[in-house]
């Protein structure tokens, strides 16, 4: 069983993990760190935080179905 495991998380693309999980908590966690970042307004910038944190995601999954290869 340990063999099998093995071969899938070979297999699996680093950059790809690292991003999807990255936008995953930008997403998450945008109200939390969008005031932390902006003094001013922090309310405002929660949105914009989303949208990058799902394109972060959708990038990683991209990457770990391998639409881009040798990446």
């Amino acid at each position: 069983m340990s063999d099998y495991w093995q071969d899938v998380l070979a297999r699996l693309s680093v950059p790809g993990l690292i991003l999807a999980l990255l936008g995953a908590i930008l997403c998450y966690g945008a109200p939390k760190i969008a005031p932390r970042i902006w003094k001013q307004g922090g309310d405002r910038g929660i949105m914009p935080m989303k949208v990058a944190g799902l394109a972060l995601a959708i990038l990683g999954a991209l990457i770990l179905l391998d639409v881009f290869p040798n990446l």
